[in-house]
């Protein structure tokens, strides 16, 4: 009887850990979700039981991943409802925590991306100001995530009058 339970115990403690949620995960995902289907789920699948009171960031994470399921739908209706509700979550979510470096850059890259008819464009400038004015203040760890995509991404210009 002990037996079955020790390997009850570690059977759900092995199961809640492999569940919990990896910052370093979620970045490498999202480079790769911007490209792949496939990989965008996944981002979903980590992020899905997401709070914003509970972890801010994987919540974040999780609007990015409705925001990139909305780039591979097919329904031009489900598209749009898609991109609405991750908008809409991403912008709950920096509205909640304006000076987060991180979730300025993801919105930076989402509406670098959205086209012009979207009309999603709003705070690209505000990002991109931010991020360049405080990047270097952040985490050796946050700079290699940002950096290498901000620098590729219009070259990381603030002015963007030319899309």
């Amino acid at each position: 009887m002990r037996l079955c339970i020790i390997f009850y115990i570690l059977a759900f403690y092995t199961q809640s850990q492999a569940q919990e949620f990896s910052l370093l995960e979620a970045r490498n995902l999202f480079i790769e979700a911007t490209k792949n289907e496939e990989i965008a789920n996944k981002l979903f699948e980590l992020t899905k039981n997401s709070a914003i009171d509970v972890n801010y960031k994987q919540h974040s994470y999780n609007a990015i991943a409705i925001l990139l399921k909305s780039k591979y739908a097919v329904n031009p209706f489900h598209k749009i409802k898609l991109f609405k509700k991750g908008k809409k979550k991403l912008d709950m979510v920096i509205q909640e925590f304006p000076n987060d470096i991180e979730l300025r850059f993801l919105r930076f890259c989402v509406q670098n991306d959205t086209p012009e008819i979207i009309n999603y464009k709003k705070n690209i400038k505000q990002d991109s100001q931010l991020i360049k004015d405080n990047i270097s203040k952040s985490s050796q760890e946050l700079q290699q995530f940002i950096l290498p995509i901000f620098k590729t991404l219009n070259n990381g210009r603030t002015s963007y009058t030319s899309r």
